[in-house]
């Protein structure tokens, strides 16, 4: 028995909703495949329409002129994002805090093992909020070769792309799923100085992509859009 447009219809809707165990089991049950089957069918079918869409945007991106001037705005991840940062940075606070009265008590390696692994998952979950903050608060504005980084609405710096030694884009994988990485910017003066880290929205990426080829800038690529 073969799928017919409408099951297909009611399958991707079902992934769209997040709902890939019902989306399988929609499809074993139809066809009458078994479950490794099913779920290599349902493989198959979010490639076929990541692709899809991919093509779709790359169409839509090519046909965008590149502007001799524009800006481009820090992308605001959900303050939800934020909220979790500090959560999770009390619960790791409440447990090493723990860990210490233990370690008052019963002196071991193991608890001194804990203690470091703690304080350093502490270090890292707070170094990573203040980074999520700052990115959030740069702007480029770009007129010609120049560009005027800001940051707080001040003018931070101002370099022409003669200046830059090059520019990355990289993705950080927050873990939220396909179509919700988007890319990070990092711009590098003539000193390998990182001047701007910022997370910037993948329409933005192309066109600043598109704005560093034609003046023959150096890029280093670590972005994958799936």
């Amino acid at each position: 028995m073969e799928l017919l447009e409408k099951d297909e219809e009611y399958i991707i809707s079902l992934l769209e909703q997040g709902k890939k165990v019902e989306a399988t089991a929609f499809v074993k049950n139809r066809i009458g495949m078994n479950l490794k089957e099913a779920k290599d069918y349902i493989d198959k079918l979010i490639l076929k329409k990541n692709i899809h869409l991919l093509d779709k945007r790359t169409q839509g991106i090519e046909k965008i002129e590149l502007s001799d001037k524009f800006e481009i705005k820090s992308l605001r991840i959900n303050s939800y994002w934020l909220f979790l940062y500090i959560i999770f940075f009390i619960i790791l606070i409440f447990i090493l805090s723990s860990l210490i009265n233990i370690l008052l008590k019963e002196l071991t390696y193991k608890h001194i093992f804990y203690i470091i692994f703690f304080i350093g998952a502490i270090i890292f979950n707070y170094y990573n909020f203040l980074k999520e903050l700052k990115s959030r608060k740069y702007l480029l504005n770009v007129s010609g070769k120049t560009i005027k980084i800001y940051y707080k609405n001040n003018e931070k710096e101002v370099i022409t792309t003669d200046n830059i030694s090059q520019v990355r884009f990289y993705v950080i994988d927050s873990g939220r799923g396909i179509g919700n990485k988007n890319p990070t910017l990092q711009i590098f003066d003539s000193e390998e100085k990182i001047l701007v880290e910022m997370t910037i929205k993948p329409i933005d990426y192309h066109s600043l992509k598109k704005y560093f080829e034609k003046y023959n800038v150096r890029i280093d690529n670590q972005y994958k859009e799936f």
